[in-house]
């Protein structure tokens, strides 16, 4: 689900489309002006990382408890 340069997207996570194995990072601002969203996550030595992105980069993150919900859900059972 892409991201929309909104107030409401702060503290959602969200992953790099384009890397393979991107980060979950948290969205901890936006500048509307520069058009970007800064985005917090720590790297795999646990160190703190920032940085800025376009929201056409960005993609929402699915919990993984989502996924599994939606896969074992019985069709006609409410």
């Amino acid at each position: 689900m892409s991201v929309r340069l909104t107030e409401r997207i702060i503290g959602e996570v969200v992953i790099a489309k384009g890397l393979p194995k991107s980060p979950l990072m948290v969205v901890q601002s936006i500048d509307e002006e520069a058009k970007l969203v800064i985005a917090t996550w720590f790297s795999d030595n646990n160190e703190y990382q920032e940085g800025a992105f376009s929201p056409k980069a960005l993609d929402k993150a699915e919990p993984p408890a989502a996924k599994a919900k939606s896969a074992s859900k019985p069709k006609g059972k409410k």
